[in-house]
Formats: structure tokens, sequence, C-alpha cells
């Protein structure tokens, strides 16, 4: 059994060492939470400071760390293609303790990784998502992300 979870652990290593590392803007919201750092795998185009490209059909691992201000039993995980008017990002698995640990603790450093799903229904453009990790009083942890979903023969720009 010991080396099982070993093996997990490396496994799980190595899939964040391969993220990248991309740039991302503080909400305009009242957040109360310093997010330290975003990653994104697959997105080569971080490299040369462009949007990640998500392939439609495919899954994307967005995963960031953080230091929430509050603290709190649940944790409830949003995403919106940000614009005038906020859009639910369809297929989001909103329950945040099954990709942070919970119960959060205002003041500890945290991380969150989530797998997304790229669903081919999801229309071919630039996108700005937003992403918050809420708790019950609805104090939020929240950055924005430049996106470009692309269909799979359309990955290279």
């Amino acid at each position: 059994m010991n080396h099982f979870l070993t093996t997990l652990l490396l496994i799980g290593a190595v899939t964040i060492a391969r993220a990248e590392v991309i740039p991302f803007e503080k909400c305009n919201e009242s957040v109360k939470c310093t997010v330290h750092e975003v990653r994104v795998d697959p997105c080569p185009e971080s490299a040369q400071n462009k949007p990640c490209v998500m392939v439609r059909g495919t899954n994307a691992t967005i995963a960031f760390d953080y230091t929430p201000d509050f603290s709190s039993q649940v944790a409830t995980a949003k995403a919106f293609w940000a614009s005038a008017v906020d859009l639910p990002f369809a297929g989001l698995d909103q329950e945040g303790c099954k990709y942070t640990t919970c119960p959060v603790v205002s003041g500890q450093r945290q991380s969150y990784s989530y797998d997304l799903p790229i669903m081919k229904s999801y229309p071919m453009r630039q996108y700005k998502v937003k992403w918050q990790l809420l708790n019950e009083a609805n104090e939020m942890c929240c950055f924005m992300i430049d996106m470009a979903i692309k269909a799979k023969k359309g990955r290279k720009n």
C-alpha cells in the first residue's frame, strides 16, 4: 500500500510540474484572498504570453495556490465567461472541497486543482474566464485568465 501511495504522489508531482504558470488578473469584486500562482496544463502558449488554447473534446487542468482571509467548512467553485454579463461555465463541478482541502482555514496557504472538460459544444473564440472559490458568506478568492477555445486541428496558432 505504501508503494501505491508513493506512486500516486509522484504522478501528481509530475502533473503539477508539467503545468504552465500563467499570467492572471485580479477580479474587480471585493475579494478576501491572495492568489499566489495560477497553472494550466496544457498551456505552452504562456511562454509567449498568449492565451491558453483549449481544445474542444479534451481536458485541461486548472490549478492555483491561494491564501484566504476567511474560513469555511465548505467551498463552492464557480467559473464564468467574463463579459458585460458573466455567463456560467457549463459543466463545472461546484463542490470545491473535492479539489481543495476543507475546511478552508484563514491565513493558511492552500492549493486547488480541477480537471476541466472542454466540451465540444463550447463556441470557438477567445474568452476571459473568471474563477471563484467562495465560502458560505460569499467571501471569495477570484482571478481571471485568458483562454481560447479551438477545434482539435486548431491547436497551433
